[in-house]
């Protein structure tokens, strides 16, 4: 048998995930029974976002959670096995203050379910769609929570592959928490699958060049560039269009952005890898000494004691008014929420389907 490639220092990770402690509960601690639906947070290509209750909490304890629910027929038809499989591994190993946590997964008959921190202060893209565009301080706070989530990813080589501002989640106080890790990947080196939003797609991604943690980066230039400006850099009616946009690397730089943004965002958008802010030899540290960034105390910032720009309007644990209010989904399509349900027939117990998800 061949040995595997060994890792050079650089692709090595600071950090191993296997070596961290499982945050996930144990099965059989808690059923999915355990949980009430309260209401529907949204919907996506192959999941649903319920808001539930835990019925047996204890007072002051935590009782409102976010459970996304994604059906087994599905992941396997789409081939998303192998991703929902990664999402559980990283999220139930990974801890940092601006990341979503993940505290337990079940499964039934038809979905595979994740019960997540429930993050009441609704997607950053309904903020910046509100206000329009962010002014540079608060974009510089954004900014510099998501570099510091993304340090935390890539430490472990976990490349994360979907920024965008539909996956950022403000809770109570303010802050920003990454959310839905489908696309996120351990990857030593590079990897070639092309995943992610349209708009936010690194052009070594589009031209499947194998690509590694500064697609990242590069996503992370676009996010600043959205958040100052109210649109992406790159924008087109179709996504073939807007992936000539990004080779091209024509960029329309608005008059009333200062000088210091623009050589910053333009730092992240380099087409060239090696040259790619963040990717060069000081790795993320020349991202957090880069000049835009100057007067952020990263430390307070990762212990949460800089007031945030904009702290959501909530009444309760299960206030919804930031997310849209859609219908419960029919109980029958959630058989694990209402009854126990009975282990298979010996005969159906090598359902192909079941057995890709043995880790739910």
């Amino acid at each position: 048998m061949e040995e595997p490639p060994r890792l050079s220092p650089a692709q090595r990770p600071m950090r191993v995930l296997e070596d961290e402690k499982v945050h996930v509960e144990k099965t059989g601690l808690l059923k999915l029974t355990d949980f009430e639906v309260k209401g529907t947070l949204g919907t996506g290509t192959f999941a649903r976002v319920l808001l539930v209750r835990m019925k047996t909490a204890t007072p002051g304890s935590q009782n409102i959670f976010a459970m996304k629910v994604l059906r087994k027929t599905e992941l396997v038809r789409l081939r998303q096995v192998e991703h929902v499989n990664a999402e559980r591994y990283i999220l139930s190993r990974v801890r940092h203050p601006f990341v979503v946590d993940l505290f337990a997964t079940f499964q039934d008959s038809l979905n595979i379910y994740m019960l997540l921190s429930y993050v009441p202060g609704g997607e950053l893209f309904t903020h910046l769609r509100r206000a329009q565009r962010f002014t540079p301080d608060v974009t510089r706070f954004y900014l510099a929570t998501i570099i510091l989530a993304l340090k935390h990813l890539h430490s472990y080589n976990i490349i994360y592959r979907d920024l965008k501002p539909e996956n950022l989640l403000l809770d109570s106080r303010g802050y920003l928490r990454l959310t839905d890790f489908g696309f996120a990947k351990i990857v030593d080196d590079r990897t070639w699958t092309l995943c992610g939003t349209p708009e936010y797609l690194a052009p070594e991604i589009i031209q499947s060049d194998g690509h590694g943690k500064a697609a990242d980066w590069w996503a992370c230039g676009i996010l600043c560039y959205e958040m100052l400006v109210g649109y992406p850099p790159f924008f087109d009616e179709t996504a073939y269009g807007i992936y000539e946009k990004i080779l091209r690397g024509q960029v329309h730089w608005p008059k009333t952005m200062d000088r210091m943004s623009k050589d910053f965002i333009k730092a992240f958008l380099h087409p060239d890898r090696s040259k790619r802010l963040g990717n060069m030899i000081g790795g993320p540290q020349d991202i957090l000494d880069h000049p835009w960034f100057r007067g952020v105390d990263w430390d307070a910032l990762e212990r949460r004691e800089i007031k945030a720009p904009i702290i959501p309007h909530t009444a309760s644990l299960d206030d919804t008014r930031h997310f849209l209010h859609l219908p419960i989904p029919p109980m029958e399509e959630m058989p694990g929420l209402v009854r126990e349900e009975r282990p298979p027939p010996v005969h159906e117990r090598f359902d192909p389907t079941a057995y890709q998800f043995l880790e739910f």
